[in-house]
């Protein structure tokens, strides 16, 4: 999406009233026409979380349900477990049963062909899933060795992708996706790969355009039913009666 947000107006106009974002999860998925949905309760499994806005309740990274398969997966495959981490939380923001529109699946996002490639029977299955991706990152990091951004790179987009351009391909899905798994593993000095990336494909005949890294605003409002609705566009705020210019 970049930074085009788009507001998801369903039922007809209401009036929104601008709502602090609370530390629930927040879901969203773009649609085939482009549009953009947002929820704290997906009802449908394309859904994905979205890490910016928080992780699901009774996630710890350090002492959490998975930290100990982590833990264990990840030393044994010579990986480091924090870098899992930060993998799962961009991939899932560590939800189980996640599933893509492209059909990757569970806390690593396994794509069924991946899966099979190292193993991996049950697919949701926490355990089997972790060891499956922890093992692909490790032969990507062999693949590519000293070169983390790439890695991650092939993690996302393919490792073929990658070997064709030998940098970080220049595709924005994964150029922020690099960049988010590296600023949740702390390695914000890797960066500049992406960063050199992403500005050539905003060249322009004159000039490079800056990308503004902050985060777009989010409203948030409840409907009569009770369902929320998140959008980009501020609130009309209409003047009380009475009230003068």
């Amino acid at each position: 999406m970049g930074r085009a947000w788009v507001a998801i107006l369903i039922g007809g106009t209401f009036l929104l009233a601008p709502i602090a974002l609370s530390r629930a999860a927040v879901y969203g998925y773009v649609d085939a026409h482009g549009t953009a949905h947002f929820t704290d309760a997906p009802t449908q499994p394309y859904f994905r979380p979205l890490p910016a806005f928080g992780l699901p309740r009774g996630v710890n990274l350090v002492r959490g349900q998975y930290a100990g398969l982590i833990n264990q997966i990840a030393l044994e495959e010579g990986v480091d477990p924090e870098l899992v981490r930060a993998i799962i939380k961009a991939e899932s923001n560590f939800d189980t049963y996640a599933l893509s529109r492209k059909g990757a699946r569970g806390l690593m996002q396994l794509m069924p062909g991946t899966a099979g490639r190292y193993s991996v029977t049950d697919i949701y299955d926490p355990e089997a899933n972790i060891r499956g991706g922890v093992r692909y990152l490790r032969h990507l990091q062999d693949l590519f060795p000293g070169r983390l951004p790439l890695a991650l790179a092939a993690y996302n987009a393919g490792e073929q992708v990658v070997l064709r351009y030998d940098r970080v391909p220049p595709y924005p899905e994964t150029l922020r996706y690099v960049d988010r798994v590296l600023g949740a593993y702390g390695r914000h000095d890797l960066r500049g790969d992406r960063t050199r990336a992403l500005a050539s494909r905003r060249r322009t005949r004159t000039e490079i355009v800056e990308i503004d890294p902050s985060p777009p605003s989010v409203y948030r409002s409840v409907d009569a039913d009770g369902v929320p609705r998140y959008t980009n566009i501020p609130p009309v705020v209409r003047p009380s009666p009475g009230a003068t210019r």
